[in-house]
């Protein structure tokens, strides 16, 4: 449970953080493209001014008396029919236009000596063209020195709101916590107040079933009845009682060196009896001296489970197949059978809890639901992983993958 809500609110953290920035960056690029525009459009619209008919005049008065007014980085030339220039104003205009022959009136930016220009061209009636230019360097670094302010308040908000999506995420989600803690503890309360009338329930129908024999067909049809139901509630109960100990933490493991090959091998020998009922077959292919360091009721009860749901959705006279091996540093166990199978879109629910696929044949069969969840739970504790491998009407495989004894050293 606690994994689940530090994942859930460190995805909900990232989750208002990635937002955040986003709206930042979006901001920081239309901020920094409406101040670009409006200064580059204010220098074209200078560049447009400088190539009206009334100033070229005044310029080319300006350029021919250039002790008139200073130079202002300001250019200008007029270029001939045969490509000279006829006038100018400003060092270095002459290879900025170099093949420049503008059919329309055009703009363009050019790089001069370490320094930017913007300039504009445009053909003049009776052969030749026209240039201007005006020097934006100023501009540039201006703009450039805004970005990098922007950019670096974007990384500066971003981490502040990062932190506060933190404090936000986690006052969230306390609502989430403390309905969860209520359920896991009305969960685990409930288990061990009814295991006590559950296990007198269980004794006393045992009293009866020593005395069928004086019952009548239909008494000892509803004893029979009973007693199979307080059976599933008991499996019931101490599944929850399981799930609840997990949840909260106090289910611990007592690992230990284990022959893993022994345990597999006493929990089939064992449930070889239950199967052979129904006319199933039970094969193993057992590596012998398999050790692992693991807690020796959890992995039992982990093989019991998969034993059993491979009993409970298999065909009659089909067969169940169980194999462990080691491959380098993992233990690898499977749990094969010839049963019904799993659709494609059930096998990533097959482990939450209470899901069924068939709710008719696990209502026969007595299955609640919880089963698969625990052996999930029991694999990760173990730092392993389960696998699963089902076709319908062919049956499933469920692998097991645990860490070998090597890795615990």
């Amino acid at each position: 449970m606690m994994d689940l809500v530090r994942t859930t609110k460190r995805r909900l953290m990232w989750f208002f953080a990635v937002l955040t920035m986003l709206f930042l960056l979006l901001f920081v690029v239309a901020a920094y493209l409406t101040v670009s525009q409006s200064v580059m459009k204010e220098k074209e619209d200078e560049l447009m001014a400088m190539l009206s008919d009334k100033s070229l005049s005044r310029l080319i008065h300006e350029a021919e008396e250039p002790h008139e007014k200073p130079f202002n980085h300001n250019l200008f030339a007029i270029v001939g029919t045969s490509g000279n220039i006829l006038e100018k104003q400003g060092d270095g205009i002459e290879a900025m236009i170099d093949g420049w022959t503008p059919n329309i009136l055009e703009t363009k930016e050019v790089d001069q000596d370490n320094r930017e220009y913007l300039l504009a061209g445009k053909p003049v009636r009776g052969g030749g063209y026209v240039y201007s230019g005006v020097d934006v360097t100023e501009q540039k670094r201006v703009l450039n020195r805004l970005f990098m302010v922007l950019l670096i308040l974007t990384i500066l908000f971003t981490f502040a709101a990062t932190l506060l999506s933190f404090i936000m995420a986690g006052k969230a989600i306390r609502p989430i916590i403390k309905s969860a803690e209520r359920q896991r503890d009305f969960v685990n309360d409930a288990s061990h107040e009814l295991r006590t009338p559950l296990s007198i329930l269980s004794a006393g129908f045992e009293i009866l079933e020593e005395e069928k024999d004086r019952l009548s067909d239909f008494s000892r049809q509803t004893v029979d009845d009973l007693s199979g139901e307080v059976r599933r509630m008991s499996s019931l109960v101490n599944d929850l009682l399981v799930l609840a100990r997990a949840d909260s933490g106090k289910l611990v493991l007592e690992k230990k060196v284990l022959n893993l090959t022994n345990l597999v091998s006493r929990s089939v020998r064992s449930f070889s009896r239950i199967v052979e009922v129904d006319g199933i077959s039970l094969t193993t292919d057992l590596k012998e001296e398999v050790y692992l360091k693991g807690d020796e009721d959890r992995l039992q009860q982990l093989l019991y489970l998969l034993l059993d749901n491979a009993h409970k959705y298999n065909v009659q006279d089909g067969h169940v197949h169980v194999s462990l091996k080691e491959t380098g540093s993992e233990v690898i166990l499977t749990v094969e059978d010839g049963g019904i199978g799993i659709a494609q879109e059930h096998q990533d629910k097959i482990f939450e809890r209470f899901f069924r696929v068939d709710l008719s044949r696990s209502r026969t069969h007595g299955s609640n639901g919880i089963g698969l969840s625990i052996a999930a739970f029991i694999v990760e504790a173990h730092n392993g992983k389960v696998l699963l491998e089902s076709k319908v009407g062919q049956g499933s495989c469920f692998t097991v993958v645990l860490p070998g004894l090597s890795n615990e050293y």
